[in-house]
């Protein structure tokens, strides 16, 4: 009978601890801050899927990261919306929301004063 009520609580508690471990591992607070939106994920991901796939093999030190992208905000600025020379022929055909968020995350980075 011992044997039973054992197994039994063990049985519980195992499958209470794995809940919670499962509760907590899908908790939105855990979350790393690339899983969470926010504007310069949104950045990132334009520079990422309409910059980089030129740039990785037309030019591999201009390639954007997640750490470099801050410090290239004043030139992104420059060659996107005052040269107009990026993307290249528009051949990745940014859209107008995504032209607006590149400009809303610069403006962040250089408090509106850009060069």
């Amino acid at each position: 009978m011992m044997g039973f009520v054992y197994y039994f609580l063990f049985k519980r508690w195992s499958l209470l601890l794995l809940g919670t471990i499962f509760a907590l591992y899908t908790s939105p607070a855990l979350q790393t801050p690339t899983e969470v939106p926010t504007l310069k994920t949104d950045a990132f991901n334009i520079l990422n899927t309409k910059c980089n796939s030129c740039h990785k093999r037309q030019n591999p030190f201009m390639v954007f990261t997640l750490k470099n992208m801050e410090k290239r905000a004043p030139k992104i600025y420059k060659q996107v919306f005052v040269l107009q020379r990026m993307p290249k022929n528009n051949a990745t055909q940014l859209s107008e929301q995504q032209y607006a968020t590149l400009k809303e995350w610069i403006n962040t980075q250089t408090n509106g004063n850009v060069n």
